[in-house]
């Protein structure tokens, strides 16, 4: 049984910057945060957020034109940033692996299913490539996909949406690691797949003890998942804290607006509120608090003024001068 009070990755003040007209423009600013043994931290927020960018961060898979410019990440107290290319290669797909948006993009038209979910072990397990390929129908079968022989034997495009997702954790979780990135794993499925994505996730959570980053902008399949949640915005966590802390009692104004346009079963409504405007470029971004052009609580101190985090309690902590003169 994992130990859920040993961190398994450290995020401490992570910047990262894009170079544009030869400047750097930062887009995700003093990012920290903690991820246990055996836990699921969510990284919650709107498109533009920031939220993938920091989980490409985690494995150095930054575009070309993409810089960290501070802050450390540590995987089992081992620092990544500034590591080689070649020490990484190593880590990728066997000490964190990653759940890609669209697993149609993701896997390789020209390869098996077979052959793809059998690759990381041929790489980093020094298996044969028949005892990789019989390793990866037990992981489909793990997996939930039937008659995982033939299926190990067809291409992607002969699989559904919700197959290829399957198989693209089957592929993750195939060296078993410490850490899984899924970043909006079930996007594009209909909610009954959804559903049963987001079972499969935590069963296979709880037989391989993996911890996970689970990247998402709904806070209806979060709550399903998460343990701790941390939300994003233009670049900054705004809040963070236990799933019960942020869903029951949040404190940030954005992350209430975001919960209230989760539809629920026990409300019911017309139209569910949207929160007006959009998140801003990192050219467009504010003085002070960057949500406040947005915000229905924002006071002149709010537009001047960048809040610090509050702690409110030893898990929950919320940015907002609201909060803090509280």
């Amino acid at each position: 049984m994992s130990d859920k009070n040993l961190p398994v990755l450290e995020v401490e003040n992570l910047s990262i910057g894009f170079e544009s007209d030869n400047q750097l423009v930062s887009v995700v600013e003093d990012i920290s945060f903690t991820l246990n043994s055996g836990e699921t931290l969510a990284l919650v927020g709107e498109s533009g957020c920031g939220k993938s960018l920091t989980a490409l961060a985690m494995l150095q898979l930054l575009p070309a034109f993409g810089k960290i410019l501070s802050g450390s990440i540590k995987l089992h107290g081992k620092e990544l940033v500034g590591m080689s290319d070649r020490s990484m290669q190593a880590i990728r797909g066997n000490n964190i692996s990653m759940i890609f948006q669209e697993p149609m993009s993701a896997l390789n038209p020209v390869f098996t299913i077979g052959q793809q979910v059998a690759e990381p072990l041929i790489l980093h397990k020094n298996m044969s490539k028949a005892a990789a390929f019989k390793r990866a129908i037990e992981m489909l079968e793990a997996v939930g996909i039937p008659d995982p022989i033939s299926r190990a034997n067809n291409y992607p495009h002969q699989l559904s949406g919700g197959m290829r997702q399957r198989v693209m954790i089957a592929i993750a979780l195939a060296c078993e690691p410490d850490i899984l990135i899924a970043d909006e794993p079930t996007t594009a499925l209909d909610v009954t797949i959804q559903a049963q994505i987001l079972d499969l996730m935590h069963d296979l959570q709880e037989k391989f003890g993996t911890s996970i980053l689970f990247i998402s902008h709904d806070f209806g399949v979060v709550s399903r998942m998460a343990d701790e949640i941390a939300v994003m915005y233009a670049g900054r966590v705004i809040e963070e804290g236990s799933a019960q802390d942020i869903l029951v009692e949040p404190q940030h104004p954005y992350t209430t607006a975001l919960l209230n346009t989760t539809p629920r079963i026990d409300v019911s409504v017309d139209r569910l509120p949207a929160i007006p405007g959009r998140v801003p470029t990192p050219a467009e971004r504010p003085e002070g608090c960057f949500f406040a052009p947005r915000c229905k609580l924002a006071s002149s101190l709010c537009s001047t003024e960048q809040p610090l985090p509050t702690k409110l309690s030893r898990s929950h902590s919320a940015a907002c001068h609201e909060v803090g003169n509280g």
